[in-house]
């Protein structure tokens, strides 16, 4: 056949379709959808439950054995405070369980625990003349205020949950022992909440402050007693920084708190005139939301509708009202001044809560904590704060957040609370103090606490060190007087967040300055809190 006849006969020819190879490609089709689902939907979710728990079980591993190694060296360091952060991912703060979901052998356990736990208990000698005010469950405060349950307290008032019984919104109410100096103190107080109450509403910073509601003086067998009305907030910062377990916080978090604080400063240097001198994460309060409030409250229902006596932290029996005289209260007016009571002490029943719920959840992960997008904190405790023009200490601040010109009582005014600030982004990012001196020898804590501020910053200007009457007790031509240069480790800040906590360069370089401008050690040169809230940091 030659190839003109064949083509004719291929082209009149019917070509009949394959039946079996459509059958095999649908087989084909049908094994290969079945094997991705498979795949997708069974074996990488195990690998990743696999992996998820091996790394879970190695850094557990870790924690143990830098805790074998750091329990072996002596050291007065707290543990949680020399343990480094780890770069994993970060978990959720989520609150404490919720009270109705406990049951009555919940709440006796936590009743023993808290009535064996004689650090959250007051000295029942204080309830005396000169001390504590003798409050119990559904008194009335002021004519109008209805006692829910203890708060807490300080080293010289209680504070109550009440509820006004004309508006029925809850409040705070601290009320101050009846010593007559200390009446002096919560009046002294008073006058500057009614200035922040007062002075610029319309300051976007006004709603970063603690408000006041109310004042009034209240008797009992131990004397006159004023009661300050405040706010209902929630738990303080140093909860947030418990609850990460001394890990930090993210540092978006990081940056939402401090330019909210910063904004409060703004308000009291710039609108009020007020220094604070006390800030750090025990008088920064979150804002409590009604949920928060409700669960306080039905903390006291509970505990009634079963019967429980609330432990003696919370709200004080009527056995108070008979106690025997057990002599007068001998603080002394310096103890007045170092101790200052808490506007907010922490409340020592929610974290007994916050205990709970940790037992009976899942294990977190070992990474620096998310928080709210949303929180919203306000500076708290103006007891300690004092006018610009009119100071009434020379010794301000607790310990881990003076600043250098207090240190060397070179003066101070508002720049030392913006000292306060930069230790505190430090802490609330990496879980640790950014100073923390300790007593070596015959050293002080003030010349260790000088050590380390010289070598975060890498030293401090020869002109800074004859400023103040202690100067010449820590330096001599510039230079430390009790440490050798060769015994120093200049360690800045973004070297510390590099090597320490294994930050990125390029998230610690940017971190690092905006604290090294808020603790400048000449306080002119230190940024203000308007200049803070300009700066490139805060507006990421």
């Amino acid at each position: 056949m030659d190839v003109e006849t064949r083509d004719i006969c291929f082209a009149n020819e019917t070509i009949k379709p394959d039946l079996s190879y459509e059958h095999d490609l649908a087989i084909q089709e049908f094994l290969s959808t079945l094997c991705v689902t498979i795949l997708n939907n069974i074996l990488l979710p195990f690998v990743y439950f696999v992996c998820y728990n091996l790394i879970l079980i190695i850094n557990d591993d870790d924690y143990e054995a830098c805790k074998r190694e750091e329990t072996e060296k002596e050291s007065p360091m707290p543990l949680h405070r020399k343990y480094i952060s780890k770069s994993c991912s970060p978990f959720y703060y989520t609150p404490s369980k919720n009270v109705e979901e406990m049951n009555e052998d919940d709440l006796h356990r936590i009743v023993e625990s808290e009535n064996n736990c004689t650090s959250s208990q007051e000295d029942p000698k204080s309830y005396d003349v000169g001390g504590y005010m003798p409050i119990s469950e559904r008194d009335i405060l002021g004519d109008k205020y209805e006692v829910c349950r203890k708060l807490g307290y300080g080293q010289f008032s209680t504070v109550w949950l009440c509820q006004n019984k004309i508006t029925t919104d809850y409040v705070a109410i601290k009320v101050s022992k009846s010593q007559s100096k200390l009446s002096a103190l919560a009046k002294d107080e008073i006058k500057l909440l009614e200035s922040t109450n007062s002075t610029n509403r319309d300051h976007s910073g006004f709603r970063n402050i603690v408000q006041m509601f109310d004042y009034f003086c209240c008797q009992s067998i131990n004397g006159n007693h004023t009661a300050i009305v405040l706010e209902v907030m929630g738990p303080s910062l140093l909860h947030l920084i418990k609850q990460s377990e001394y890990r930090g916080i993210q540092i978006p978090g990081v940056r939402r708190i401090i330019k909210q604080v910063l904004q409060g400063l703004e308000y009291l240097h710039d609108e009020c005139g007020i220094i604070h001198t006390d800030l750090k994460p025990e008088n920064i309060l979150i804002k409590a939301k009604e949920p928060y409030i409700r669960q306080m409250v039905n903390t006291a229902k509970k505990f009634n509708e079963l019967g429980i006596a609330l432990p003696k932290t919370y709200v004080t029996s009527d056995r108070w009202n008979n106690l025997q005289s057990y002599g007068k209260d001998d603080d002394s007016y310096e103890e007045v001044q170092l101790f200052r009571t808490k506007s907010y002490p922490e409340d020592p029943f929610l974290s007994e809560l916050v205990s709970f719920r940790k037992k009976h959840s899942e294990p977190k992960l070992k990474g620096p904590m998310w928080i709210d997008a949303n929180i919203e904190v306000k500076i708290g405790d103006m007891g300690n704060a004092t006018w610009v023009n009119n100071k009434y200490n020379s010794t301000i601040q607790t310990r881990q957040y003076r600043a250098l010109e207090v240190i060397l009582d070179a003066g101070y005014d508002c720049p030392a609370d913006i000292w306060s600030v930069g230790c505190l982004a430090f802490e609330l990012a990496t879980g640790e103090f950014l100073f923390y001196p300790k007593l070596y020898g015959n050293f002080s804590l003030d010349v260790d606490h000088i050590t380390l501020i010289w070598e975060v910053l890498g030293g401090i200007p020869k002109y800074i060190t004859k400023r103040g009457s202690k100067a010449d007790l820590f330096f001599s031509n510039g230079k430390l007087r009790h440490i050798e240069e060769k015994q120093l480790r200049i360690w800045k800040i973004e070297d510390v967040l590099v090597d320490k906590y294994k930050w990125k360069r390029l998230d610690a370089i940017p971190f690092a300055g905006f604290i090294e401008y808020l603790i400048e050690p000449d306080p002119s040169l230190r940024y203000t809190a308007s200049a803070a809230l300009s700066s490139e940091w805060i507006n990421e």
